[in-house]
């Protein structure tokens, strides 16, 4: 039987590039981000939510759409089939499936309070909850410090991102 079905791509909820977060040392081991579990502190970089930049992500993508840029994991759009090999590989579990249309995204996973965010990532979200408050159709919401988009409610208005005080909302 066929059925109708959205487009859906890969999406890295994490902008923290190599200018906009902070190291706590400098890391030349093994570039692995599964073996970062067993590092001290879990890789060099100040937050222990975002992507290490080790690219196990890109090493199970069969197509190619993900990338390492600036220390980040970037997705191609146009490129990801959505096969979700990436999703099994990161273990911060920080790639998600996205309707391929939205437009409007949250580029942080970090669950730490403001302070240690604005520590260690210039543009990690705070929970301010400004977005949730402006939404209008009430598709964001804060929990455990973050930002989540309920991507069914989304009408990518902009509202969040123009609330949002640390440009975390692409």
């Amino acid at each position: 039987e066929v059925v109708e079905s959205t487009r859906m791509a890969a999406f890295v909820k994490c902008t923290g590039s190599c200018e906009k977060t902070n190291d706590n040392y400098t890391y030349t081991g093994v570039e692995d981000c599964e073996m970062m579990a067993f590092i001290p502190g879990g890789g060099s970089k100040a937050c222990n939510y975002g992507c290490m930049g080790f690219g196990s992500c890109v090493k199970a993508c069969p197509f190619d759409a993900i990338h390492i840029v600036n220390g980040v994991a970037v997705v191609n759009r146009e490129a990801c089939k959505a096969c979700g090999k990436c999703i099994a590989k990161c273990p911060h579990h920080l790639i998600e499936l996205v309707p391929y249309e939205q437009q409007t995204f949250v580029g942080c996973s970090s669950h730490a309070k403001g302070k240690a965010v604005t520590t260690a990532c210039e543009i990690g979200c705070i929970g301010c909850k400004k977005c949730e408050k402006t939404c209008p159709n009430g598709a964001i919401t804060v929990t455990d410090f973050c930002a989540h988009i309920d991507y069914d409610k989304c009408t990518n208005c902009g509202a969040c991102k123009e609330a949002c005080p640390r440009h975390v909302i692409l």
